[in-house]
């Protein structure tokens, strides 16, 4: 709606990107090694009637997650910008991968 949010959201999506991402361990003077991407407990919420926020019980739950895949697009079919160089329209699309295998046992469990 404005050039301000169009700036969050780019803030998210440096957030998104960066957590996606191994990186060099920093006690590792040689760069060697690298710690694994940040890991994701998502969960489908809802707000009862009297107004609590809890766990959507008709949904499946999700393992916890790496987020395998951060895809932006700019400007829909057309670009557009505002006066400071923020794009009018940004697309995010995430790609979460459960780090368990479900099995059946999992799906009798609500995942």
């Amino acid at each position: 709606r404005s050039s301000d949010e169009a700036s969050i959201i780019k803030d998210i999506i440096t957030i998104f990107r960066m957590h996606a991402l191994p990186e060099f361990d920093q006690a590792d003077g040689l760069k060697r090694t690298m710690i694994a991407p940040s890991t994701f407990d998502i969960k489908y919420m809802t707000i009862s009637s009297s107004g609590v926020h809890q766990e959507h019980p008709n949904l499946n739950r999700i393992a916890t997650s790496v987020l395998e895949g951060v895809d932006v697009k700019y400007g829909g079919d057309r670009p557009q910008f505002f006066h400071d160089s923020q794009p009018v329209e940004t697309e995010l699309t995430l790609v979460f991968k459960e780090l368990e295998i479900i099995t059946k046992e999992k799906i009798h469990q609500g995942y």
